[in-house]
């Protein structure tokens, strides 16, 4: 029975990120979806990382929201809402890390791709990572893979 009400839950997530962009005025209820209440600075945080190629560092959420946030506060919803797979953490440099909104990508382990002019950061799940292909006695355990470059639109730009 446990096993059913997770995969609802899914379901329903599935059906919110699907009607993102026509929904975002229930983030609530996004957040009710996981069992999670719906505090004001987990809705501002989802607000905040609503949008494609939205990836925010904690730093620069902290700046966006009110001055009187808690920084710990920040760090805890952070950290629960990976855990409950509502965003996923990526890894830039090896010490940068943004956290972005998963959608219909619930884990980290696709490549993702950063703009080098506008610093969007994109989801690129079909560039996948062979775990296959390792060598005899390997074992794939996670693939962080951020490809760096200049998306469409300022290319486009460019010209």
């Amino acid at each position: 029975m446990h096993y059913l009400q997770e995969g609802c839950i899914h379901v329903i997530f599935l059906r919110y990120i699907c009607n993102m962009v026509a929904d975002i005025d229930d983030i609530p209820g996004l957040l009710r979806t996981f069992g999670l209440s719906a505090t004001n600075i987990r809705c501002q945080v989802v607000d905040l990382l609503w949008g494609d190629g939205v990836a925010l560092t904690q730093r620069e959420l902290e700046g966006k929201l009110p001055g009187n946030t808690d920084r710990v506060t920040v760090y805890r919803t952070l950290k629960l809402f990976i855990k409950e797979g509502i965003i996923h953490k990526i890894v830039l440099d090896g010490k940068t890390q943004k956290y972005k909104l998963a959608g219909r990508f619930r884990k980290s382990d696709h490549a993702h791709f950063y703009c080098i002019h506008c610093h969007k950061l994109l989801c690129m799940p079909q560039l996948n990572v062979d775990a296959g292909a390792l060598p005899v006695g390997f074992e794939f355990y996670s693939a962080r893979l951020v490809v760096e470059g200049i998306c469409d639109y300022c290319s486009s730009s460019k010209k």
